[in-house]
């Protein structure tokens, strides 16, 4: 069971990097072409365009955006405007196994206008390139005022039946329209271009949705781009990034949760915000972190330097440290009683403007 949200004592964060159990080591020295890989694509592909493309917005009702995802026999990371969406990672996909849900994006969007969809896919845990298989499916929707029965289709990206992306020449289109009316279109197959997968270690997909929403958020829209600081100004991000993850596990060693909740806030504030939640909600999600945090069930896995994988997003905006061994977050609470059930806290951070610091987005 893994989940998204941490203690110990800053005096070991990183040190005894001769400690790193044999297995990680191990597992990260098997993970090495992949962040070549990885990272060779996403250097090839950079964008000339960053989104979104803001566009004035006249709707007033509560608009909730959705992706529905689906997959099998493949990995794969979905991004709308470059910061991470989902992603299926890992030996969940050994056998074929995928997902099948929907997602809320609001919190990506930020504003109405022109946003990027981005969908990286891999072979199934183990498989060095893709071989016949590997399916990615995405249809984009809405609903309004929190209701889901209002729920309409993104026509532009091809309506209740989405997109889908996989090596087949044709994609199934259910019946449209009403039996016996001058509309009705039978159930068939439609033919469609097959992504070129096979024999590739990673394929990347793009593509542009029109999304409107009630709300025109900054976020991290006008942040300084820390990966042009780091490349061209050469600013040691990797080391400012550090610094800030060993406040934060300051803040966690003492169980501080005004801390903690202090350093989230404006992440928390955007996330509940533009997804409509409620108060008693927000609280309902607030004590869910603490929660946990305050949880003497759980403790926290030592951190080693030479695991952190330095990650930009956000057209470079945003930064954050993964683990180079499964690309989750670098910090893990394992819960004693169930050591198979391992939490992540995840932190994305930003730099509002020229020489100011990092903080959490």
């Amino acid at each position: 069971m893994k989940l998204i949200i941490v203690t110990f004592f800053l005096s070991i964060l990183f040190s005894c990097q001769s400690n790193l159990s044999q297995e990680t080591k191990e597992k990260i020295n098997k993970k090495e072409p992949f962040w070549k890989i990885r990272n060779q694509i996403i250097n090839k592909n950079k964008n000339t365009i960053e989104y979104p493309l803001k566009k004035n917005t006249t709707i007033t009702e509560l608009r909730t955006n959705r992706i529905y995802l689906r997959s099998n026999n493949c990995q794969f990371e979905a991004f709308v405007d470059d910061v991470l969406l989902y992603k299926e990672m890992g030996e969940s996909t050994k056998n074929g196994g995928g997902v099948s849900t929907n997602f809320d994006i609001n919190q990506l969007l930020l504003t109405s206008g022109t946003h990027e969809i981005k969908i990286r896919m891999y072979p199934k845990y183990n498989e060095a390139v893709f071989g016949e298989g590997g399916y990615v499916g995405l249809t984009f929707s809405y609903f309004k005022n929190r209701d889901l029965r209002t729920k309409e289709y993104n026509l532009s990206m091809n309506g209740e039946h989405g997109i889908d992306l996989d090596q087949t020449t044709e994609q199934w289109i259910d019946n449209k329209g009403e039996l016996g009316s001058p509309d009705y279109v039978e159930a068939h197959y439609e033919q469609k271009k097959p992504l070129p997968l096979k024999g590739l270690p990673i394929y990347e997909w793009r593509s542009t949705f029109d999304a409107q929403v009630d709300f025109d958020k900054i976020g991290w829209r006008n942040s300084v781009n820390l990966k042009e600081e780091d490349d061209d100004e050469k600013k040691d991000i990797r080391s400012e990034l550090t610094k800030e993850y060993e406040k934060i596990y300051e803040i966690l060693s003492k169980k501080d949760v005004a801390g903690y909740l202090s350093l989230v806030k404006e992440r928390e504030e955007l996330v509940t915000t533009t997804l409509h939640y409620r108060e008693n909600e927000k609280e309902l999600r607030s004590n869910e972190f603490v929660k946990i945090i305050k949880d003497n069930d759980y403790e926290i896995e030592p951190l080693f330097e030479e695991t952190f994988q330095l990650e930009y997003q956000g057209y470079g905006k945003l930064v954050m440290f993964l683990h180079k061994a499964d690309g989750e977050g670098i910090i893990k609470l394992k819960n004693k009683k169930n050591p198979a059930e391992v939490v992540h806290l995840e932190f994305r951070f930003q730099r509002k403007e020229k020489g100011g610091k990092l903080t959490v987005i």
